[in-house]
């Protein structure tokens, strides 16, 4: 892995909090104050094409606290490395074209509190590197201490066009060893030396669930 970007919960996790304080009589002179734990609450997301986040079209590292309308804004940085262009909205959430360098990549790091379902639509147009040589994706799901708990990490499997497409779900219910809390999510998709200014990798479409 070239490069990582950590976003610490501290610094931008999607913040829930639940507190509530019932009272209870429990005879003439006796009155008990105990704390009841609401049941978490769900809440989901998604970044797409109709999403306006609030990034500008500018290759240059961007942390922005994108509002959900259903809970604490989510904060969710964008990091580029030799990209020449970025396009925010139109077509698809997130598309970049690269500078012809072995460095040339970006990510998406998002602070998220107690994630419960990931899903993510993402892909490469013109990948000049041929077999072997395919651009990649890095994904990985970090708990409170920074530790990568979850990984997916491959090259896309282009056609004879260079494009390619990979559709990732991850569903904490489903996934008997996911004892752990994520807060973090990060996204990182990387050119190889090979290809050429109409290269593009881009995310289609972002969805997250989380409770809290």
């Amino acid at each position: 892995m070239k490069k990582k970007a950590f976003l610490l919960a501290s610094m931008g996790a999607l913040a829930c909090t639940v507190g509530v304080t019932a009272l209870a009589v429990g005879g003439a002179n006796q009155l008990d104050i105990f704390p009841v734990k609401a049941e978490p609450t769900g809440h989901s997301f998604t970044f797409n094409a109709d999403t306006d986040a609030g990034f500008i079209n500018q290759a240059v590292e961007q942390t922005i606290d994108v509002t959900t309308g259903v809970s604490s804004p989510i904060t969710t940085r964008f990091t580029p490395s030799d990209i020449s262009s970025v396009t925010f909205g139109g077509e698809r959430f997130v598309e970049a074209h690269p500078n012809k360098s072995e460095d040339a990549y970006y990510s998406l790091t998002i602070g998220i509190n107690n994630l419960t379902k990931f899903a993510i639509h993402m892909g490469v147009i013109n990948d000049g590197g041929g077999y072997g040589y395919e651009d990649v994706y890095n994904i990985e799901l970090h708990d409170k201490n920074g530790d990568n708990r979850k990984h997916w990490y491959y090259d896309f499997g282009t056609d004879g066009d260079g494009d390619g497409t990979k559709h990732i779900v991850w569903d904490k219910k489903e996934d008997s060893t996911a004892t752990y809390t994520v807060v973090e999510v990060l996204i990182e998709l990387y050119f190889d030396v090979e290809d050429l200014a109409d290269a593009s990798l881009y995310v289609e479409s972002l969805s997250l669930t989380w409770e809290c």
